[in-house]
């Protein structure tokens, strides 16, 4: 089976990934929904449908590794990554983060100023150095068994943290007394590219791994 027909999810993602950010170049201006800047728009949608079918695939492997008797630290790792993308599917497309930051600025006072919709990069930080171990304990977990999903599951893993440190450092450059607009806009293509093709790269490799253990463990009679 040649590449392109073994990864051709894979492209499908990349290119919608791609389309979305055409789109918000030229179409944003006469239609908000294809801005990236703005809530719910299509490539929140888009990430919501994406993120809750990988959701769907990781609890299906989840209750195969339970039924395989595997390490309850692989199941739990399984589980939990169910469970994150799920919330994050569901925050892509109602901005739960913002919103959220918005009710904790005022309750401790840390609002009233230009940038502060970045606050929630505070609040999650607990959650966000979670996350990074779940995933982390993943990439080890697929190292020893499969090491295609594991490329990808890496690589995903990798964009989303670099989309993290852009996030941090568009909150900066909004802080400052003169604000670089132009870099600024290119701050926020290049924090949802990374988030998209992330987000790509970890449900192609949750795919590859469920397709591993469907061919090796089921049997369809």
């Amino acid at each position: 089976m040649s590449f392109f027909r073994k990864n051709y999810i894979i492209f499908i993602f990349f290119g919608a990934d791609l389309a979305l950010i055409l789109f918000h170049f030229f179409l944003r201006k006469k239609l908000g929904f294809f801005d990236l800047d703005k809530e719910g728009n299509l490539g929140s949608l888009y990430a919501g449908i994406k993120l809750w079918s990988g959701a769907t695939v990781a609890l299906i492997s989840f209750y195969i590794l339970r039924r395989l008797k595997s390490s309850r630290l692989k199941q739990l790792l399984f589980l939990l990554l169910a469970f994150g993308l799920a919330y994050i599917g569901l925050d892509d497309m109602m901005a739960i983060h913002e919103r959220l930051g918005f009710v904790l600025n005022n309750i401790f006072g840390l609002g009233g100023f230009y940038g502060e919709s970045f606050n929630w990069l505070v609040f999650y930080t607990p959650f966000i150095i979670f996350g990074l171990l779940v995933f982390f304990g993943l990439t080890r977990e697929l190292w020893h068994d499969c090491r295609e999903a594991f490329l990808w599951f890496l690589i995903g893993t990798i964009l989303l943290a670099g989309s993290l440190g852009v996030e941090f450092f568009g909150r900066y450059l909004l802080l400052q007394i003169k604000i670089n607009v132009p870099l600024y806009h290119i701050l926020i293509v290049a924090e949802e590219g990374l988030e998209m093709f992330g987000a790509s790269c970890l449900v192609f490799a949750i795919l590859i791994y469920f397709q591993k253990l469907f061919n090796k463990h089921i049997q369809i009679v």
